[in-house]
């Protein structure tokens, strides 16, 4: 094969299996990766960390009155136990979380239609709420043609107190309201997994400029149904196009790329990665992350956690490339946050899906979506980008963030959660 976008399609389409975090298959997958990257003659290291998450093994859910309607529901990961035998509630469809919904929420098992923000989830913990459901999928799915999500509380939110938590087709929840319910019974057993998942880290030593260096990453972990093609098998090929170069052409700033587990449930491999390697935590000049890409069907996009002045410079960059993309400045839910949060600005290269373009932690995120001139096209535009910030003689992207980023990224981790609330605090001082 001729070309990085033809290469990194075969290797995708071996790469393309569910692969979730601290599985065998992410494992399998991890060593896959690590192989490829030593057949180019490069060393690369597999570094070890812990995931640990309570994991639901028994979740039921029914409807009591005024008749008896039972639905499948998965137990959301780090949730609420209820007591063996399971629990009774009156049951309200909370449909907006605003004053008037709070206060007929009080005591009673809730379904909402999405996933609630921090500051609302504090709001049902302090009004005291019996447990809740939110939906997964669309009102056209059938129940063949769907998987049942899995879903977690985020770290930030279990502070806030912890409930009985479940997820539920949103075709069910559809059909429930239709019989209209009043009063539930639901049963949530969790069990602690502790399990090893693994960041596979390549450094390729800068020349003149070697104290110097960059992060390069993706994750390569999928979630629990999907083959994991777009997201984000497609940004791990590109990172090992990257590395090909690099083989061949050694940059003046040293790079280290890094391949992430566990970013589905977390961002944990980022997390690990930083925390193992303190010294760049402090001089990673910058941190380019890939995540969801090689898509038949969208645009291309470049994100950017940085300040207002770094947009113009990446719209100057990707017109110097040929390469039409949509540049914009926000926090990305992905490895580049983590990076961000400890101060180093991040850039995001993607290809977003138009609406119902593209189906991201389902079984049709697939190689049917993938196009191997679009990856080519992403990895020359990585190369492209890669080849011009360790070349400039003096480093283009100040290492700082500006404070609209900044409350944006603290809102993401959540307060009391983040390194950014705790450089601001310190700053006030």
């Amino acid at each position: 094969m001729s070309t990085y976008g033809e290469r990194a399609y075969s290797f995708l389409e071996k790469l393309s299996f569910p692969r979730t975090s601290g599985s065998d298959k992410e494992h399998a997958a991890a060593e896959m990766i690590a192989q490829h990257i030593r057949e180019m003659g490069l060393e690369p290291q597999l570094d070890p960390f812990e995931v640990r998450h309570h994991k639901p093994v028994k979740a039921t859910f029914s409807v009591t009155a005024p008749e008896k309607l039972t639905y499948e529901v998965t137990g959301i990961i780090n949730a609420q136990d209820t007591p063996e035998g399971g629990v009774d509630a009156d049951f309200y469809y909370l449909e907006m979380i605003d004053e008037l919904g709070l206060k007929k929420a009080k005591g009673k098992f809730l379904l909402l239609n999405e996933r609630p923000s921090e500051e609302d989830y504090q709001k049902l913990m302090k009004v005291g709420i019996a447990g809740f459901m939110w939906m997964s999928g669309t009102a056209r799915d059938t129940v063949d043609n769907m998987d049942l999500d899995t879903f977690r509380y985020r770290a930030s939110y279990e502070r806030h107190g912890k409930v009985p938590g479940f997820g539920i087709r949103m075709i069910d929840a559809m059909d429930m309201l239709l019989h209209r319910p009043e009063k539930v019974h639901f049963e949530l057993h969790t069990e602690e997994v502790v399990a090893t998942s693994y960041n596979v880290v390549t450094v390729i030593p800068g020349t003149d400029l070697a104290e110097e260096a960059i992060a390069v990453g993706g994750h390569y972990d999928s979630t629990e149904f999907s083959y994991g093609s777009w997201d984000n098998g497609a940004g791990t090929v590109q990172v090992l196009g990257l590395l090909e170069h690099l083989s061949k052409h050694q940059p003046r700033r040293t790079v280290k790329c890094i391949l992430f587990g566990s970013e589905e449930v977390g961002l944990n491999g980022s997390k690990a990665f930083l925390a193992a390697h303190p010294e760049d935590q402090d001089s990673l000049l910058a941190m380019i992350n890939l995540d969801v890409g090689g898509s038949i069907l969208g645009n291309y996009a470049i994100i950017a956690t940085a300040t207002p002045g770094v947009e113009g410079y990446l719209k100057g960059l990707a017109q110097e490339a040929g390469h039409s993309a949509k540049v914009s400045s926000h926090v990305m839910s992905s490895d580049s946050a983590v990076f961000s949060d400890y101060g180093i600005p991040s850039l995001n290269l993607a290809r977003m899906t138009p609406r119902n373009g593209g189906f991201m932690h389902t079984r049709y995120d697939n190689m049917k979506m993938i196009s191997p001139d679009v990856l080519g096209e992403q990895i020359r535009i990585l190369i492209f980008v890669v080849d011009r910030l360790t070349a400039a003689e003096v480093f283009p992207i100040p290492r700082e963030i500006s404070a609209e980023l900044q409350k944006e990224i603290v809102k993401y981790f959540g307060s009391e959660v983040s390194k950014t609330e705790e450089r601001m605090k310190k700053a006030e001082k």
